[in-house]
């Protein structure tokens, strides 16, 4: 019995202790978390600890509004921190967001209209909006983050302000999720996402990038079709990456699950190739990358059902290659494809062969052992260097972005 409750004393140390647990993309920076009085706080808490999962320090600040809804128990605890509901002769908001404050960044969420207004027109009488005004004032980074019911949203003043605010440098509005008649609270990941992206480095600061994610479905009749294993995920975290770092982002992939750059939804190979042909048509970008594993072959759809009481042939036709189509569009561009083989020798043979043609200036790779595992061996190879990371794919994404953005300026 004593060493069971050794097991239990042990598993609730570490279930305290989460300061970067999921990553330290947060560690050693400060965030000063401002709570309104929307009933949307209730999810301040969890954005609080996913914070801190990523290594952030955050400092609560509390509006009696605030108080009403959660308390300051609940937040202390969510931050290991002290609360601060009221400012006092320990000038807070100079501390924490003056000219050498000691936070990096000020996140209003909830926001409500009313705190909103106030700070756009300069108005600080209460802990929040003078920690806006202090944090404005000394040029540190501001998101706000708007919950209230769809109307209070849409009011034009409300929306004037709005627009005034993120005219200005330093201040960012994170979208509300608009559903049910409200304006709801954005999802606690892309809040997570602009606070990373806010205090990342900046290596892809200007770069647009057009990521290519996913699989393709090729349709057999209206109800089946033919497809692969490939999950999207290694795409989506490669975009994230290069939002985090910067940069402008398209992704073209399965599913629009609202992330904050623009995103394009495909599901067959003839899909996927319109839409990537018609970005590249409109405009330059600096960087292709393509981890999206699409059909080698189409097939001759057959309309409605097709019986399942005899066999049946499927003809398959090979598709165009996107790759060689994106040649016309290159302009200075550098591309970045993704190659899967049986084993590393192989694999590398195949990779020079598409460098040395011109078709891409990067292959990222690796071998069917790894190929559906959350941590793999990839190797990344360009003309002139090869590099070998282990990782998932958090960690395989930042390494990426790391070599193109030293290799390819």
């Amino acid at each position: 019995m004593i060493k069971n409750y050794k097991k239990v004393d042990e598993c609730y140390k570490r279930e305290i202790n989460i300061n970067a647990t999921k990553n330290k993309r947060l560690k050693g920076k400060t965030v000063v978390l401002a709570i309104c009085g929307s009933v949307a706080c209730i999810k301040s808490f969890e954005l609080c600890r996913e914070l801190i999962r990523k290594g952030a320090n955050v400092k609560v600040v509390m509006s009696d509004a605030a108080l009403k809804l959660i308390s300051k128990d609940m937040m202390e605890y969510a931050s290991d921190n002290d609360v601060i509901t009221s400012l006092s002769g320990k000038v807070e908001h100079v501390q924490l967001l003056g000219l050498n404050g000691k936070a990096d960044l000020l996140l209003i969420a909830p926001a409500t209209s009313n705190t909103i207004s106030k700070i756009a027109m300069g108005i600080d009488d209460t802990p929040i909006t003078t920690m806006a005004i202090t944090a404005i004032g000394s040029k540190k980074p501001v998101l706000v983050v708007p919950a209230m019911h769809y109307a209070m949203y849409d009011h034009p003043i409300v929306k004037e302000n709005l627009n005034k605010l993120e005219k200005r440098q330093h201040i960012k509005i994170i979208k509300p999720i608009i559903e049910e008649g409200k304006a709801k609270f954005a999802n606690i990941e892309n809040i997570c996402l602009e606070v990373e992206r806010e205090l990342s480095e900046k290596n892809m600061l200007g770069k647009k990038v057009l990521i290519i994610s996913g699989k393709s479905y090729e349709e057999i009749d209206d109800v089946r079709v033919i497809t692969n294993k490939a999950t999207g995920k290694t795409g989506l975290e490669i975009a994230k990456e290069c939002y985090r770092q910067g940069a402008d982002v398209n992704i073209i992939h399965n599913e629009i699950i609202g992330l904050p750059f623009k995103e394009e939804k495909a599901e067959s190979y003839k899909e996927f190739r319109e839409k990537t042909l018609d970005e590249l048509k409109k405009e330059k970008f600096d960087l292709i990358i393509i981890p999206a594993a699409l059909s080698d072959f189409c097939t001759e759809k057959k309309k409605g059902k097709i019986g399942s009481k005899k066999e049946i042939s499927i003809k398959l036709k090979p598709n165009k290659k996107l790759l060689d189509e994106l040649q016309e569009y290159k302009r200075d561009t550098v591309v970045v494809v993704f190659k899967l083989e049986d084993n590393k020798k192989n694999l590398e043979i195949e990779a020079k062969k598409i460098i040395n043609i011109n078709k891409a200036e990067v292959v990222v790779g690796n071998t069917i052992k790894d190929a559906f595992k959350e941590e793999k061996e990839v190797v990344i190879i360009s003309k002139n260097e090869k590099k070998i990371v282990r990782g998932d794919r958090e960690k395989i994404s930042k390494e990426l972005i790391s070599f193109l953005s030293k290799n390819f300026k």
